[in-house]
């Protein structure tokens, strides 16, 4: 078993990547839109979503591939990894120069391009790294690094202004990247090899794929309104200081739950501590639809995090698991990943629908929270078809 500095340096990346993803798309970006596009803002973010899900879906699996091939020939990921990470930063800085929606939009995909090509190599490097049986370990690790990413982002983006969070996001994305070098590669599996013994088969592969789709649908739907919530339902003065606040809120219950949780799935069956996961969200999502009250949404934004650091952590080992070959290992990430993305381009276009329907009131806001819950439900439920194994310690 590697130690907790290595299984810490190997992750910290996900720090910065974290961070920008919080603070850009919860905040940042959808506040700019309220000035850019005060007549459509929530049309036009929806349709920006949908965009940069579309980039997510696609690149990874090309990406996965070319740094698998490149993988076997050189020895490494890490040039894949920091050639992306350097179109995300320049993207980035060139977010503060945007004039128009459509301008932010441009050097928004160009970030997201970087962004999805260095995560498809770098996402590799811990199956490949990482003893087996330490997984769920190292994946509670990455769970709690990201969550002090998105407390980070956050809390930046919800006291700054929009063009400081994009230039802060670009200087830690950079100085993350640098911390690569310090990740250990073993030697690549060859061309030709049939590396399956400790991998489990396509089968489960399509339920993870399935069960994460589910899940996926139904974060997109609260995320991508929350600062749209509060300003149009709950009329909150400063909705971007209060959708960091309910955010810190939903991370303080996903910090009690993530490394945990993650350790725990590397002793008894994962699938079971993922359909857990699945009901303090389901009940959260319930909660903002019954009671969208400004006075009760922090409780549920904690309830909802319990289960989000559960599912954060044990789901990307459950879905490491699920890997049909290690040799391929990016690849497969990338085609996983697609259960992320596809979700992400389909539920901004419903809730666009959802809430041009309602003219964005409070009624809008709930039936995109009924479909949230029912997407979590659903979730937990289709996960329970992975095929009972002996828990990744017992290998």
């Amino acid at each position: 078993m590697r130690s907790w500095r290595s299984l810490i340096l190997i992750n910290i990346y996900w720090l910065p990547l974290a961070l920008q993803d919080a603070a850009l798309l919860s905040i940042a970006v959808p506040a700019d839109l309220l000035r850019f596009d005060p007549a459509d803002y929530r049309t036009t973010y929806s349709y920006f979503v949908a965009l940069l899900a579309l980039v997510n879906a696609v690149v990874p699996v090309f990406a996965g591939a070319l740094s698998d091939y490149l993988r076997r020939r050189t020895g490494t990921r890490i040039p894949i990894a920091l050639a992306g990470s350097a179109l995300n930063v320049a993207g980035l800085l060139l977010m503060p120069s945007a004039n128009s929606s459509w301008v932010l939009c441009a050097y928004l995909v160009i970030a997201t391009f970087g962004l999805s090509i260095s995560t498809a190599a770098y996402q590799a490097m811990l199956p490949e790294n990482i003893p087996r049986a330490s997984w769920g370990l190292a994946s509670g690790i990455r769970g709690a690094i990201t969550l002090v990413g998105t407390v980070t982002g956050l809390a930046v983006a919800g006291t700054n202004p929009s063009n400081t969070v994009f230039i802060v996001s670009a200087v830690l994305v950079t100085l993350g990247a640098l911390t690569i070098f310090g990740a250990r590669e073993k030697a690549a599996v060859e061309a030709g090899s049939d590396e399956h013994a400790h991998i489990r088969d396509y089968h489960d592969f399509v339920i993870v794929f399935l069960a994460r789709g589910f899940v996926t649908f139904g974060l997109t739907m609260l995320m991508t309104y929350v600062l749209y919530f509060l300003h149009d339902a709950l009329a909150v003065r400063n909705a971007s200081l209060g959708t960091g606040a309910v955010g810190l809120a939903a991370l303080l219950g996903a910090a009690i739950s993530a490394i945990a949780s993650g350790k725990l799935s590397d002793i008894i069956t994962r699938k079971y501590v993922v359909v857990v996961a699945g009901i303090p969200m389901t009940l959260a999502a319930v909660g903002f639809t019954i009671f969208p009250r400004e006075n009760l949404i922090f409780f549920f934004a904690v309830l909802f995090g319990l289960g989000y650091g559960s599912l954060i952590s044990t789901g990307w080992a459950l879905a490491l698991d699920s890997i049909p070959q290690m040799r391929d290992v990016a690849r497969d990430l990338g085609i996983w990943g697609l259960a992320t993305h596809i979700p992400s381009i389909v539920a901004p276009l419903v809730g666009a629908a959802i809430l041009k329907l309602y003219g964005g009131t409070p009624e809008g806001y709930r039936l995109l929270f009924i479909l949230a819950s029912i997407s979590f439900a659903l979730g937990s439920v289709v996960v329970l078809g992975v095929r009972e194994k002996p828990s990744a310690a017992r290998v």
